[in-house]
């Protein structure tokens, strides 16, 4: 009984904290859903009105595509890139903390400055990055890269990866530590490949570390919200308005709170749909 009180009493404030800020807001959340919530007058109840109509709203629609393909081209590129910065500054050579630190150092700042340094480097007048590739012979001058979706697009999943990859890259290294040095001196002993070492022995050993980095990328791209408002602002012809973005309009936009409610009910159940199968076979696999 006691050390049942004991584990009682260490989890209580976790579990006060978890409800006040996390169940009490979501079941509010779920019970405005249900009513229409402008921003003058009273509130009435709809029903399921809200979701009927955010189901039919082919706006909606296009913000989920819209997300999950940002979401799918983020975590695939960033965990290769992610992969190959760890394999190259996991192993001993000179100012090798200084690199990782340097490396590391974007995940220190906030999303939305970053979006906004990157959006001043890609200015087609002033950025140094349209200047750059012209230099280079990439790109024509004076060409603005947030007038087509495809080029806007890319530069902000170049930024989202610059901005994450060094946290993704210092889990994977951390779980390339925990790799015995014996399994590698085997396979030298045995004339295994680099690749071979790589595949074979590298790729299996840090599956949870690698599925921990998948389940961080995917939760924090879906709900990616801040490098769009501060470089994009959903554009060009609102081609990159994810849900998130499609839940901002609705709630501070169009001021119905009730309307933004069930939209972000539908994206918890979204998440919770991506998530739960992504931990559930990390456990299994544990």
């Amino acid at each position: 009984m006691r050390e049942n009180a004991g584990g009682w009493a260490l989890a209580a404030p976790s579990a006060v904290l978890l409800a006040l800020f996390f169940l009490l807001p979501l079941g509010l959340t779920i019970w405005m859903s249900f009513f229409n919530w402008p921003a003058f007058g009273p509130s009435t109840a709809v029903g399921v009105k809200n979701y009927s109509q955010i189901l039919s709203d082919p706006k909606f629609g296009h913000a989920v595509a819209f997300t999950v393909k940002y979401t799918v081209i983020t975590t695939v590129l960033g965990l290769v890139v992610s992969l190959v910065l760890a394999l190259l500054v996991r192993p001993k050579f000179r100012l090798r903390t200084g690199i990782r630190a340097l490396l590391f150092a974007p995940v220190t700042i906030g999303m939305a400055p970053a979006g906004l340094l990157w959006l001043s480097m890609s200015n087609s007048r002033t950025g140094v990055l349209p200047t750059l590739a012209h230099d280079l012979g990439l790109a024509k001058a004076g060409v603005d890269w947030f007038a087509r979706p495809s080029t806007t697009l890319a530069i902000v999943i170049v930024m989202t990866i610059w901005k994450t990859a060094g946290l993704a890259m210092l889990v994977l290294i951390i779980g390339m530590d925990s790799i015995p040095g014996e399994v590698y001196e085997a396979a030298r002993l045995d004339g295994a490949s680099a690749w071979s070492t790589l595949t074979r022995i590298t790729m299996p050993l840090i599956r949870r570390p690698l599925s921990l980095v998948m389940l961080l990328t995917v939760s924090t791209t879906f709900l990616g919200f801040d490098q769009f408002f501060t470089m994009t602002k959903g554009g060009p012809d609102n081609s990159t308005v994810t849900v998130v973005y499609y839940l901002y309009n609705a709630a501070f936009v169009s001021l119905n709170r009730g309307y933004a409610a069930a939209v972000a009910v539908i994206v918890v159940v979204i998440m919770a749909a991506i998530s739960i199968p992504q931990v559930w076979l990390q456990r299994g696999k544990s």
